[in-house]
């Protein structure tokens, strides 16, 4: 976001009842994914409380004096409005949207220029906050070392063949066939390829890439058999209430302490973004008195 430019854009006065309309759109997919139409009353009440507090905050920002220090380029612009067209999966359903939240076009363009405005002028009341240099990363490292203590894990992948009576492939006796199969097939050069083939689990599309699994997180059989593994070992077939399912165990992680170096850069972005919004929330609440934020 840059600040003074003098061929930036500068639109602080959207339609009110169509910013409300984008706001109540957009607040809604956010907190419920659902359009506004689709939710019930008590959603509608939550929903109204949100907007109504964010479209107060948002006019104080856009009055304050600060703002007259901001402005947003047109390609700014540009990729914000495509971005929102992008949260819907077409065009169509896009100006779908649009139409039953009675916003038009410009109107969207508006309503978006203001909450980019919005955006930059939380940025420019902070931009004179100091960067968080190395001591003070590493002295909450030391007073939060708790927090970097990693549980065990495994790495591993899944394979799955679901058992749905409706499909002859996957009755009970026909799921077990195939698993038995795949179980005397795998092996470390072609489990990806099987699973991206022959698994029906959403994790096929990435070879069954679990990741690093934390005990726990699996279905109980799939837990108790991984984490009873050996490294770069496969499991016989396992079954489940969703079907039957083989396991690939890469390697064990063992409870470790994650070091200072591996963890600096992180620790020092977030201080940094925690100073950053302090900074905002101290200046919010000055612009807002009549009306403390929460």
């Amino acid at each position: 976001m840059s600040y003074k430019s003098s061929s930036s854009i500068d639109i602080r006065a959207a339609n009110l009842t169509e910013s409300r309309a984008y706001l109540m759109m957009k607040t809604s997919l956010s907190l419920f994914e659902l359009n506004p139409e689709q939710l019930d009353s008590h959603q509608c009440e939550e929903l109204a409380r949100v907007v109504g507090k964010t479209e107060a905050i948002q006019q104080r920002v856009l009055a304050s004096a600060e703002a007259k220090q901001v402005h947003i380029e047109q390609h700014q612009l540009d990729k914000a409005i495509e971005l929102v067209r992008q949260s819907f999966n077409s065009e169509d359903e896009f100006r779908t949207a649009l139409t039953a939240n009675q916003i038009s076009v410009d109107g969207l363009r508006l309503a978006v220029a203001n909450e980019l405005i919005n955006d930059a002028v939380l940025a420019y009341v902070s931009k004179d906050i100091d960067p968080v240099s190395v001591q003070q990363a590493q002295d909450y490292y030391q007073q939060h070392i708790d927090k970097f203590t990693q549980v065990a894990r495994c790495e591993a992948h899944h394979l799955l063949i679901t058992i749905n009576p409706q499909f002859k492939e996957n009755t009970a006796t026909q799921a077990k066939i195939r698993i038995g199969k795949l179980a005397n097939t795998v092996n470390a050069d072609n489990f990806e390829h099987l699973a991206e083939r022959h698994s029906e689990c959403p994790t096929a599309v990435n070879g069954g890439y679990l990741g690093l699994v934390e005990a726990g997180q699996l279905l109980p059989e799939l837990n108790q058999a991984l984490f009873a593994m050996n490294d770069h070992s496969f499991s016989q077939p396992i079954l489940s209430e969703m079907g039957y399912h083989l396991l690939w165990c890469k390697q064990h992680v063992e409870k470790h302490q994650v070091p200072f170096e591996h963890a600096k850069e992180k620790i020092q972005q977030a201080l940094f973004q925690h100073a950053c919004k302090q900074r905002q929330r101290q200046w919010l609440a000055k612009i807002c008195q009549s009306e403390p934020l929460n």
